[in-house]
């Protein structure tokens, strides 16, 4: 499932259907809701921000009811690579 960024938004949010099968809708799309605020929020970091180095070596987790989304995050594309209860 590829959810197109908004106009004010520049950075993609990528949730793959094979990888959200498991969650039940309500939390897959909470969760996209929550993808997109952090895209959003992300906007106001330059990219050459040493923030950036620190999180392409790093695995991230939004946990939303009780389900943990896995992704990595780059300047351009937030994807959520796993997703398990």
């Amino acid at each position: 499932m590829f959810f197109p960024k908004e106009a004010a938004l520049t950075r993609r949010v990528v949730m793959s259907k094979p990888v959200l099968e498991a969650a039940p809708e309500y939390v897959k799309q909470e969760a996209r809701l929550r993808f997109e605020e952090i895209a959003e929020g992300l906007e106001g970091i330059p990219p050459d921000s040493s923030f950036w180095a620190s999180v392409r070596v790093s695995r991230l987790c939004l946990v939303v009811h009780g389900w943990s989304f896995f992704y990595p995050l780059d300047v351009e594309t937030l994807r959520v690579t796993e997703v398990r209860k």
